[in-house]
């Protein structure tokens, strides 16, 4: 029983850890720390999203069977990319938008990011603790080294990505629907094909695009932060 708590604890810390380390790392890059219960918030609501989304994401593989390209496609594309995308930008969308804490377009990125937090955290626990039989230390270290590295960098990235187009239609009325189709879109297509990749590849190319696409995502986003704090003093914010 004792050897059971102890890998569930490591269980709970290697699914965590991840998360802390992103969450510190975007942290530095603004100049303005958002006020703790607002970050919170988002982070649960990122966490809470995930249980939504994971309970239809069961239930849509029930209606989405079968090994045609279209089926892996609807399941890559739609069923994870583009619920799991929505679903991150909605916590936002709620608990952000409406706020007043909301002063500079880089909180719109760094917020994105938070809730992608959440999320992943949610994602991480529920992975962690879902296998049948308990992961030795060794084999669960590896599973939380290429969660840190694929999955959980994906998704604050995309979700950066997307709260950058966001940040700039706030900035600019008139292109407000297209910068946010054009963030939306990129997240999900991206994400998809990190899906189609990881699921349906073998060999070198099931880890190369994979790494590719978060490199492509790693020098946008970057580039965004950039952009962004540049934004600080000429946007006025109106969401």
């Amino acid at each position: 029983m004792i050897s059971y708590l102890y890998l569930y604890l490591l269980y709970l810390i290697f699914a965590l850890t991840p998360i802390l380390f992103w969450m510190f790392f975007y942290f530095k890059k603004d100049l303005h720390p958002e006020p703790k219960r607002m970050i919170l918030k988002v982070f649960f609501g990122g966490m809470l999203a995930a249980c939504f989304v994971a309970v239809f994401e069961i239930a849509g593989l029930k209606i989405i069977t079968g090994k045609s390209l279209l089926f892996v496609l609807l399941e890559s594309f739609l069923l994870v990319a583009l619920v799991e995308e929505f679903a991150k930008y909605l916590v936002v969308k709620i608990y952000v938008f409406p706020s007043p804490e909301l002063d500079e377009p880089i909180d719109v990125m760094l917020y994105m990011v938070i809730s992608a937090l959440g999320f992943a955290a949610l994602e991480n626990i529920l992975l962690f603790f879902a296998v049948e039989h308990p992961y030795t230390a060794g084999v669960a270290f590896s599973f939380a080294l290429l969660r840190f590295f694929g999955a959980v960098f994906l998704h604050t990235l995309t979700s950066g990505v997307f709260g950058f187009f966001i940040a700039l239609s706030l900035c600019s009325a008139k292109n407000k629907k297209m910068l946010y189709f054009i963030g939306f879109f990129i997240a999900i297509i991206l994400h998809g094909f990190y899906n189609l990749a990881i699921t349906e590849l073998t060999g070198f190319w099931q880890y190369s695009i994979p790494a590719i696409i978060i490199i492509i995502l790693a020098v946008f986003t970057t580039y965004g932060f950039i952009k962004l704090k540049k934004l600080k003093s000429i946007c006025k914010i109106s969401a």
